[in-house]
């Protein structure tokens, strides 16, 4: 074995450069978070090939006097903690004092500064391990660091960087990030001589946020809950992307990668994004920094929370809240111009053939069902139903206390009462025992039957859970279903949080389970279908993560419980589908974020017969 030996300091800061400095990105994002720091109204970021044959960053803050422009390039040398205490309430982005020490490790690299009143400016160059120059010259009040020749100590880092066309987006990405949350701040970022973006200082948080998003349509969120302030601008769920490249979460002004803020983005959208895809936006928190720790990671992009659940709560209760408004949550008419008909409100008579046809539809008492969220009669496929009964569950803390717009078991309204889309529409017929033809004032609008009632069917148990009263339906006899050791596992953990979702099980032994109630919903599902794919959604998102896996479980559940593409409806079955989806929120998807409905106008099909 060798002998152990302390490492000399410049292969100590080549070392620490590996997890500060990963690519010219990553030098701009700490030393325009410096220029923050330091007061400046005004940053100038210039980049050539990519960032690394030059990379300099020029800024108006206050400057450095000699003595501590020599220090600013030692490692741990920093003005912004004094003692372990002030990690606890850290209000500044920077505090490690490790970005220029390391930068300077890996690169030819100027520091030129001058602190106000000082009669002079002082420069220090460093080339990589050499010995620090230092001399008087002529400056104005601010800082500028200038990094030539990135990495050519270091080839095996410089070998996997990517096109400098890449790398030089990365890096006016970084000083974009971190101008977002400071409309107080000027970054003109200049690329091989051409300005690529000029964000000028605005007046408001709101100006900055349209600065920076120019093609985007988002919707405003805003509100404090638990302490935790949130203010969010979200985009629509069909311009989501595949990944959160777009997406942008901020603590305390620092951008931060946080998987809990961003599951509680996307279970703010009410299960209308497709899976792993998330919404161009940008959320901001604001919360007391004992309760977080930024000193996670030496980029400082990791934080962890003191109140994790409450803080992810809080943000889902504020999104969900403003984002079910959005006008994109529920479809609405788009007439192309005059409707060249005029449509037949009232139902055909008796007598008059029916496109539904004659037999008896597969799912009985849809009908009521759908108008009545918390009927607790019905019986499963499997049999053994007996009477419904309410039960009040307990729900995780944080998760939001939105309840129910209307009252379980409240008359419904008829349909010539209502004014929402859905009910206005007139239905004619069923096509393939799968989609729902209806007559609307702007053309023929296609449902889709099953994605339609799970919608409905999500936003009742999701409702049901968060107002802490989940209807139930005990078997009369219990269901013993036979699955694996690892879901008994997980069924005996998750047992209190699974009777919040109103499914209660009981391990019988290593391969056994016992179910004794569901979901009254959900009465419909085959028991052992629906137990095992609740759990094995709970598993696939981890043990410890329960609360964040909800909706897909919700959505998990809503699927077995809901009428399914062959089902045989009768006119009222459809009429009453349609009311109900006038009555959730983001009725245009249904939970796993596919379409629920599609719409023909009356323009469209005249042009494509030749009546126009």
């Amino acid at each position: 074995m060798a002998v152990i030996r302390v490492l000399p300091p410049h292969l100590a800061n080549q070392i620490a450069a590996g997890e500060v400095v990963e690519r010219p990105a990553s030098v701009v994002k700490e030393l325009v978070e410096n220029a923050v720091d330091a007061g400046a109204r005004s940053v100038r970021v210039e980049i050539e090939a990519g960032g690394t044959a030059r990379l300099r960053v020029t800024d108006d803050g206050c400057g450095m006097t000699r003595d501590d422009a020599i220090l600013a390039i030692e490692r741990h040398a920093t003005s912004k903690i004094a003692s372990a205490d002030d990690l606890c309430t850290i209000g500044t982005l920077g505090f490690r004092g490790e970005a220029l020490p390391s930068i300077a490790s890996v690169s030819r690299f100027r520091l030129r500064t001058r602190a106000p009143g000082d009669l002079a400016g002082t420069e220090v160059q460093v080339d990589g391990e050499a010995t620090p120059l230092v001399s008087d010259i002529g400056f104005a009040t601010g800082t500028q660091v200038e990094v030539l020749d990135l990495f050519f100590n270091t080839p095996a880092r410089l070998k996997f960087l990517k096109s400098h066309g890449t790398e030089a987006g990365h890096a006016i990405e970084a000083a974009v990030r971190v101008a977002l949350p400071r409309p107080d701040l000027s970054v003109v970022v200049v690329r091989d001589g051409r300005i690529v973006r000029e964000l000028l200082r605005q007046s408001e948080l709101q100006s900055r946020v349209r600065e920076v998003f120019p093609d985007e349509e988002l919707w405003g969120a805003e509100g404090t809950v638990d302490g935790v302030a949130v203010r969010g601008w979200l985009g629509a769920p069909h311009h989501a992307r595949a990944g959160a490249t777009g997406l942008h979460t901020f603590v305390n002004g620092r951008h931060v990668r946080d998987r809990g803020l961003m599951r509680a983005v996307v279970q703010s959208y009410g299960g209308t994004l497709e899976a792993g895809r998330y919404p161009e936006g940008v959320v901001f928190l604001e919360i007391d920094p004992r309760e977080v720790d930024v000193n996670v990671h030496p980029q400082k992009s990791e934080v962890r929370f003191a109140r994790s659940s409450a803080i992810v709560g809080a943000t889902t209760r504020v999104l969900t809240e403003v984002l079910r408004a959005a006008p994109w949550s529920r479809p609405r008419p788009q007439l192309a111009g005059p409707a060249a008909h005029e449509p037949r409100w009232a139902a055909p008579p008796p007598q008059a053939p029916s496109l539904f046809g004659t037999d008896l539809p597969a799912v009985r008492g849809f009908a009521a069902r759908a108008q009545e969220p918390d009927a607790g009669a019905g019986r499963s496929p499997a049999g053994g139903l007996a009477g419904g009964t309410t039960e009040r569950a307990e729900v995780e803390a944080g998760q939001g206390p939105i309840g129910p717009r209307h009252a379980a078991g409240s008359e419904p309204v008829a349909p010539t009462e209502r004014k929402g889309l859905y009910a206005s529409l007139q239905p004619i017929g069923q096509l393939r025992a799968t989609y729902i033809l209806c007559e609307g004032p702007d053309g023929l609008y296609v449902l889709d039957q099953h994605a339609s009632h799970e919608r409905v069917t999500f936003d009742r148990l999701r409702r049901g859970r968060r107002s802490r009263e989940v209807a139930v339906q005990r078997l009369l006899f219990p269901e013993r279903i036979e699955v694996d050791s690892p879901l008994v596992a997980l069924a005996e953990d998750h047992r209190d949080a699974l009777l919040a979702v109103g499914i209660e099980v009981e391990p019988l032994g290593t391969g056994t389970l016992a179910l004794h109630a569901v979901p009254a919903l959900v009465t419909r599902a085959d028991p052992r279908r629906l137990v095992v794919d609740v759990l094995g959604e709970i598993g696939r998102t981890g043990a410890a993560a329960f609360t964040a896996a909800v909706d897909a479980v919700l959505a998990t559940m809503a699927c077995h419980g809901s009428i399914r593409a062959g089902d045989r409806l009768e006119p009222a079955e459809c009429r009453a589908l349609l009311v109900a989806l006038d009555d959730v929120d983001f009725s245009g998807n249904c939970p796993h974020g596919r379409p629920i409905l599609m719409t023909l106008p009356w323009g469209d099909l005249e042009r494509r017969v030749g009546r126009r």
